[in-house]
């Protein structure tokens, strides 16, 4: 787990309010500061006002697709991106868009932390797929 993590932010970006139960007492039980937001609209505006160093994204969202929020912030901002989807064609939509990262659901959450180790600790030169993308 990442060294920093206290500070250290993090964006959540899921509709589904188990799921974003679950990954954000994960990530606050690791000792980062986590944000949640339901939808795409609500997320670019945190963003606006507070940029965290990761988004983590679900690919579906209600009002619209989380490649388009990975697309913005890749555009517009600094953060560390990682989409999140069970979707079949989330992975290439994700590398399509420049995500960091990409995970199927469900995934293992030593998975999730190794990933988020790796893109918080990302060359600030591109993208850090693993070796399964």
């Amino acid at each position: 787990m990442a060294v920093q993590a206290a500070t250290q932010r993090i964006l959540v970006v899921e509709d589904d309010p188990s799921i974003a139960e679950v990954i954000t007492w994960a990530l606050g039980d690791a000792g980062f500061a986590v944000r949640t937001a339901p939808t795409l609209t609500e997320a670019l505006s945190i963003i606006g006002h507070d940029e965290p160093d990761l988004v983590v994204a679900d690919y579906v969202l209600p009002d619209g697709l989380g490649s388009e929020l990975v697309r913005r912030v890749r555009e517009r901002h600094r953060a560390a991106t990682l989409m999140v989807s069970a979707h079949p064609g989330a992975r290439a939509q994700a590398s399509a868009v420049g995500a960091d990262a990409c995970l199927q659901k469900p995934f293992d959450l030593d998975e999730f932390f190794e990933t988020i180790d790796t893109l918080l600790h990302r060359a600030p030169d591109g993208p850090s797929w693993s070796a399964n993308d």
